[in-house]
């Protein structure tokens, strides 16, 4: 037979290397070289600036105590008494509940104020959430009780007292109110300090302390950052889809034809 009419050899499509299961694969792009796992932390607020928080804080609530006293004298019953002449001026009523009451009265002012001030606090003053809100509640729920129970009482005290030196015996007169239950001047602080703590341990931001601080995750994340972790960003380029069907392999060149 000549040479020349030997069929060609037949050849097939290229068989693929076999696959390297060291190799890793990577869909989306190789990881980066050195991804930070923390952003710098910012410095903390100087003392200054805590004591000026703080000062803030205590005088506006302190400021808020004259409303609520108000407030609480128009709220609370007077006390009915009675000139007994030798035996004094006495409570003119056999099962007094007035002093109860005044006292009631100024609880439930204080706690509902105490709340409502320290989430207020906490809104406003969101660069300086951390120890110095709660000392600034802490002190400034004290002196707004103060102020409460002060001006409270004071309305109505002078005609009170000039109607002890000039009332005769058997006059009648309401006493106006006042606080019995010191114990109820912690209520104010009592119920900021419990809201300002909630507030802390519920919110997702370890760095309260720190100025600057925000809801988010971690210590700040920011939109970098935050791209990098769940592999997305806008200036990235799109990587190939993961569902799409791999390219056929190549064919093997044709041999030159023999002579």
């Amino acid at each position: 037979m000549n040479p020349s009419q030997e069929s060609a050899p037949q050849h097939y499509g290229q068989v693929p290397p076999p696959y390297d299961s060291q190799q890793p694969t990577y869909p989306f792009g190789p990881p980066s070289e050195a991804m930070p796992w923390e952003q710098p932390r910012p410095q903390h607020r100087t003392v200054l600036r805590t004591v000026s928080v703080v000062a803030v804080v205590t005088l506006g609530l302190a400021a808020a105590g004259a409303p609520l006293g108000l407030l609480w004298s128009w709220l609370a019953p007077s006390v009915p008494v009675i000139n007994a002449g030798q035996n004094g001026i006495v409570v003119n009523d056999p099962s007094p509940e007035e002093y109860i009451a005044a006292d009631a009265w100024f609880t439930l002012i204080g706690f509902g104020f105490g709340l409502i001030a320290a989430v207020l606090i906490w809104l406003l003053l969101r660069r300086d959430r951390g120890p110095a809100l709660v000392l600034g509640v802490t002190f400034g729920g004290l002196a707004c009780a103060l102020v409460t129970w002060q001006v409270g009482r004071l309305v109505g005290l002078s005609d009170w007292n000039h109607w002890q030196d000039t009332s005769a015996v058997g006059a009648t007169y309401a006493r106006p109110p006042d606080l019995h239950a010191h114990g109820a001047l912690l209520v104010i602080a009592f119920a900021a300090v419990i809201v300002t703590t909630l507030l802390a341990g519920w919110s997702n931001d370890p760095d309260l302390d720190l100025p600057g601080a925000k809801p988010g995750y971690g210590h700040d994340l920011t939109g970098d950052l935050t791209d990098d972790l769940t592999g997305a960003s806008s200036d990235s380029p799109a990587g190939p889809d993961p569902t799409a069907a791999p390219a056929p392999p190549a064919p093997w060149p044709a041999d030159p034809p023999r002579g």
